[in-house]
């Protein structure tokens, strides 16, 4: 039988993608491990690169610097798998620094941890544009 979320932990996951859009954006390294693992992983589907743990997550935002989307996570559903892996699909618009928009999804492995919920697996799969039209 498949597990639901109680409505008190899906608020604690939707503030969770909203603490993300805030830290990741202002470039608060220090304060990404309220929002990832320790060993949690950031994929992009479009240039296929991998982030794994916690430090690397912190470079690549770090490296991001005044580059760094503007992200909005909206319509997110949340889904509990037979093993009680807890699983989001959200999706994103990001406003880039020259004020265009991209948007796409994000799929997100989500753990329980002794200090709340964290992502743990995050694939960012964009939509809009697409390769080679901007």
């Amino acid at each position: 039988m498949t597990q639901e979320l109680t409505f008190h932990q899906e608020v604690q996951i939707r503030s969770l993608f909203a603490l993300f859009a805030h830290v990741f954006d202002n470039g608060e390294v220090d304060a990404l491990g309220q929002v990832f693992t320790e060993d949690g992983v950031i994929e992009l589907a479009r240039t296929g690169s991998v982030f794994r743990g916690l430090d690397a997550i912190r470079a690549f935002n770090r490296n991001l610097g005044a580059n760094s989307p503007d992200h909005h996570t909206l319509d997110t559903v949340l889904s509990v798998d037979q093993d009680g892996t807890v699983r989001a699909r959200s999706r994103y618009l990001a406003v880039l620094p020259d004020g265009s928009v991209h948007n796409g999804d994000y799929f997100d492995v989500l753990a329980l941890t002794a200090q709340g919920w964290r992502i743990a697996h995050r694939r960012s799969v964009p939509r809009y544009p697409l390769p080679g039209l901007g």
